[in-house]
């Protein structure tokens, strides 16, 4: 399942305005008139025993490479103001 793009624009709006950087936002779609509710900000979500299986990929592992971004990223920037 791939979300509207509405939707993940909604959410990325979201993130950006509440200064979120890693997390996951849930949603429902109501059947009787497709309104979308989101319901749930979080940084990990215990509801998925499995997530690997039932999301597709390693959280864990896209995790730790925005981490290790972020350290990189603060590193080079320590590293220009000695200089």
């Amino acid at each position: 399942f791939t979300p509207s793009a509405e939707i993940i624009s909604n959410i990325e709006t979201l993130m950006q305005h509440s200064k979120i950087d890693v997390g996951g936002i849930e949603y429902i779609i109501d059947d009787r008139d497709g309104e979308v509710l989101y319901y749930d900000v979080n940084a990990l979500s215990n509801f998925v025993a499995d997530a690997v299986n039932v999301i597709g990929f390693n959280p864990h592992e896209k995790l730790v490479d925005f981490l290790e971004q972020q350290a990189e990223s603060v590193s080079t920037k320590e590293e220009t103001f000695s200089i």
